[in-house]
């Protein structure tokens, strides 16, 4: 497995630190009403441009998203994703100000 730091200083084209595949599975339950957020952190990973430190942190939270290994599992009913939530929130307000050209509607 890549080490974090390799996939966020180098992504060559194909070859995503995470699998849009099953980021794109994970639009259910209550995911699904932060999904924007989510898209936007998917989209600061892509640009170039983005700082490496502020893609580290949207990295470490998508792949804690996808990741079937985390402190609440994914398939208990009503609380399952609630711990990914949290996760994928807190990230999002540590990069509120960098995230705003990616989903305007952050205040």
């Amino acid at each position: 497995m890549k080490s974090l730091g390799a996939m966020v200083v180098a992504s060559p084209p194909g070859d995503d630190p995470i699998d849009p595949n099953k980021l794109a599975r994970m639009n259910r339950g209550p995911i699904a009403k932060i999904w924007d957020k989510v898209q936007a952190l998917w989209k600061y990973i892509k640009d170039p441009n983005a700082p490496l430190a502020g893609k580290a942190i949207a990295i470490a939270a998508l792949v804690y998203l996808v990741s079937p290994i985390d402190a609440v599992p994914d398939f208990i009913p009503l609380v399952g994703l609630g711990d990914d939530v949290t996760v994928i929130t807190a990230a999002v307000i540590k990069l509120a100000d960098d995230l705003r050209r990616y989903l305007p509607t952050i205040e």
